[in-house]
């Protein structure tokens, strides 16, 4: 029952995040990589919904830094079952579960270990 909430939760947030891409205008000032849907992997977005701040393809369990600019983040494929978001900048100390569509303010998490 649980994986399929979060299969209908992911598959509604694609749904809404496609739904932005096809209504909201660029910004010129907007440098990111546009969104796609589908997309492959971790994918850090930044707070204009529609902007990539950052990826990873598969889980590797090393510690990474988060995106200054990442806001959230999605994940659309590659096997990740467990993405813990620090405030510190070495994957220590308390985490928080990035994984299931969860959004923060800007600079809230430093690093993440995907596993």
């Amino acid at each position: 029952m649980r994986t399929t909430a979060h299969r209908i939760a992911a598959g509604l947030t694609a749904a809404l995040l496609t739904t932005l891409a096809v209504t909201l205008p660029g910004s010129p000032a907007t440098a990111g990589e546009p969104f796609q849907s589908p997309d492959q992997g971790l994918v850090f977005y930044s707070s204009y919904p529609t902007e990539v701040a950052g990826r990873l393809a598969t889980p590797d369990g090393i510690c990474h830094q988060v995106p200054a600019d990442a806001a959230w983040m999605l994940t659309w494929s590659g096997g990740f079952g467990s993405v813990p978001g620090y405030r510190t900048p070495d994957c220590s100390g308390p985490a928080a579960e990035l994984n299931n569509v969860h959004s923060w303010p800007e600079g809230r998490y430093l690093t993440y270990r995907a596993s």
